[in-house]
């Protein structure tokens, strides 16, 4: 079992890591978890907590601005730690709105039960082993979780291929004299819709990706392109903001569209980030 400093035998091997908490509003003294800075065998890095969906619901649509404030400072702070001997215990300043929390040492077996301890200890997420069994009435609908995976995949693809702005959203009808369908990237080299498999409303997720797969293989018997592909946004394997019910069943979800795809002869990548996406929509288009 894992335990802290207090407890642990002096022959046990320790982690050292710490809580990293972010102040939204300078000052106001509210801080939230974001994620974990660890060292782990000799090795720095971080696990950032706070899952999008979360900050979805905070900031809406300026939750793409958050996101990357805080995987920058965190990212910023590995570099840091990376940097003196003394490794953690130099990443002790606040930077960009992140606060590190005490410095703690700890025995795990793995690294992820290293996190999996911070998170109970830290992070009212840990909660989220029986989140499957609440009312999902207040989950955003998975359109709206999309358009924003979306946008922020043609943020970052604009930022490096700007004339690829066009390509974004173009709609095509599926049937001769019907309505125009949106699609996420349609260029004259590959037609790419985009989904997000969210682990508490995961037959949803499933339907909306169905639902893709299809207007991907309609348009693809109506054009010239052959090229056709569903990217979708899932967790990580390893989430330990998840739990073992909902890390399954964001897999098993992953299996189903992925069998799906190939059935209709298209293809499925599931990314664990927007960054993840634009390469991929930059590498086929």
């Amino acid at each position: 079992m894992t335990t802290s400093t207090d407890s642990i035998a002096s022959s046990a091997v320790l982690h050292a890591w710490r809580p990293m908490f972010w102040e939204p509003v300078s000052g106001t003294g509210e801080r939230i978890l974001v994620g974990v800075l660890y060292e782990f065998d000799g090795v720095v890095g971080v696990s950032r907590f706070i899952r999008d969906e979360s900050l979805d619901g905070m900031f809406g649509s300026q939750a793409v601005g958050a996101r990357r404030l805080i995987e920058q400072a965190l990212a910023t702070y590995v570099a840091i730690s990376e940097q003196q001997i003394e490794n953690l215990a130099a990443a002790s300043n606040a930077y960009m709105g992140i606060i590190p929390g005490p410095l703690r040492r700890t025995s795990a077996k793995s690294l992820p039960d290293l996190l999996r301890t911070a998170a109970l200890l830290y992070s009212s997420m840990a909660s989220l082993t029986k989140i499957e069994d609440l009312d999902q009435a207040d989950t955003p609908l998975p359109e709206e979780v999309n358009r924003r995976f979306s946008t922020e995949v043609r943020d970052l693809v604009v930022m490096q291929r700007p004339e690829f702005t066009d390509f974004f959203g173009r709609s095509a009808p599926l049937v001769p004299g019907g309505h125009r369908v949106k699609f996420g990237f349609a260029s004259h080299r590959a037609l790419i819709h985009f989904s997000v498999v969210h682990p508490l409303r995961i037959s949803a997720s499933i339907r909306d990706a169905r639902a893709r797969l299809f207007e991907l293989q309609r348009a693809r018997e109506l054009t010239t392109i052959a090229n056709a592909l569903l990217i979708g946004a899932t967790s990580r394997n390893d989430d330990v903001t998840l739990g073992d019910k909902q890390r399954a069943a964001v897999a098993s979800a992953r299996l189903e569209i992925e069998a799906e795809a190939d059935a209709a002869r298209l293809r499925f990548y599931p990314v664990t980030s927007a960054r993840e996406a634009a390469d991929k929509v930059l590498e086929v288009a």
